[in-house]
């Protein structure tokens, strides 16, 4: 039930490898320095539909990360980088930016808990903050528990709870309104086979709107208030095919909407739901993934909107360090309560990285954007970027 994540330019694509750390302490503790350098050239930086700014940058990451609880039931990793990027003709987009996420979970023989917690500063337009000469600021926040019960074999419980938050920051505080979004997931699971879990999901979801443009205050209200239930699948379906999958309705119920203005704006909708993510072992060397989603979704300006998006790639192991990665997204954004705007985003993406020991990751990637809209948010962008990532 969430936005399609696209991959960071920051981020090389290979997989994660166990280095030594750094420094260990006791029998439990590891710390380990985690560092990379990003050279990229971007064709459009800010989105832009007409005048595309185009330009080279280099983005320094400089980190740590520590991981505890070798020898223990309870886990838990932290991770903390700052991106110190700098462009070489457009000083105005550089930019120093913080990064934090943590995990941690505890396992019992019948029962555990999984917790994490993510913190971003952001730099960057999205088809929702287009800005022709700038870029905007904005923090996101994530936070989220799970806990499962195994009340037989054959039946498990789970409960959770989830915030997303994002915080504009600077003179954009003005324009865009922060959301808060707050989520209770229950789900009951029945172990169909040993490897195959079936079972009903419910999920109430709370959003709230504060700041930005009066107008989108009186346009659209302050809160709204989901209902989803459906079905959850999860397992190996079949032999080398492993899936997460769940579906069915989700009613929005917005409020605080000024009737006079937007005499549809508190109006109640139902939508079909869904999220399915598939990994299939083709060969040894070769593996593809798939993912789907329909969804409600909230724009910057407190926009509802209806999102329906896929994903399609694969991994090809070419040597045993050398990975090639490809991928295909495509989202739908149909803007609702009024709003006529229709957007098709589409991304295209190739990468390959090599991991010459267990220190050092050397990664490239070539991506393809394109933005369609039926108002004025058409752009697109190539995007090339080299990266040097280490950890010890």
């Amino acid at each position: 039930m969430k936005k399609l994540l696209i991959s960071s330019v920051i981020a090389a694509t290979a997989a994660a490898v166990n280095a030594a750390p750094l420094v260990t302490i006791g029998d439990q503790l590891d710390v380990f320095f985690r560092g990379a350098f990003t050279g990229k050239w971007d064709s459009n930086v800010t989105y832009s539909t007409h005048d595309k700014i185009n330009d080279y940058a280099g983005v320094f990451r400089l980190g740590a990360e520590a991981d505890y609880g070798r020898n223990s039931k309870f886990k838990a990793n932290v991770k903390f980088f700052e991106d110190l990027t700098r462009y070489a003709e457009h000083k105005e987009f550089n930019s120093n930016l913080a990064h934090v996420a943590a995990t941690a979970a505890y396992v019992e023989a019948n029962w555990s808990v999984n917790a994490n917690f993510s913190f971003d500063q952001n730099y960057q337009n999205t088809n929702e903050t287009l800005q022709s000469d700038a870029l905007v600021r904005s923090d996101a926040y994530k936070a989220g528990i799970v806990g499962n019960y195994n009340f037989t074999d054959k039946i498990d419980g789970e409960i959770g709870f989830n915030w997303n938050s994002t915080q504009y920051t600077s003179q954009w505080s003005e324009i865009y309104s922060d959301n808060d979004i707050y989520s209770v997931p229950v789900s009951l699971l029945y172990r169909v086979t040993e490897k195959v879990m079936v079972g009903l999901t419910y999920s109430y979801r709370h959003v709230e709107f504060s700041g930005g443009s009066p107008w989108g205050a009186i346009y659209y209200g302050d809160q709204r208030d989901d209902h989803f239930g459906g079905i959850t699948v999860r397992g190996e379906l079949l032999p080398k095919l492993s899936s997460t999958i769940f579906f069915g309705a989700t009613y929005r119920s917005p409020s605080g909407a000024n009737t006079l203005v937007s005499p549809d704006g508190n109006d109640s909708d139902v939508t079909f739901t869904a999220n399915a993510n598939f990994n299939y072992e083709l060969t040894e060397k070769i593996g593809l993934f798939a993912n789907a989603f329909r969804d409600f979704g909230n724009g910057a300006q407190r926009q509802s909107s209806i999102n329906t998006g896929c994903e399609v790639g694969a991994n090809y192991a070419i040597l045993s360090n050398v990975t090639l990665t490809s991928s295909f997204s495509y989202v739908n954004y149909d803007y609702q309560m009024g709003d006529d705007r229709e957007d098709d985003n589409y991304i295209a993406r190739f990468g390959v990285s090599y991991i010459p020991n267990k220190f050092i990751t050397l990664g490239a990637n070539y991506r393809y954007l394109c933005n369609s809209s039926n108002e004025d948010a058409n752009y697109n962008q190539h995007l090339v970027d080299f990266t040097v990532m280490v950890k010890y």
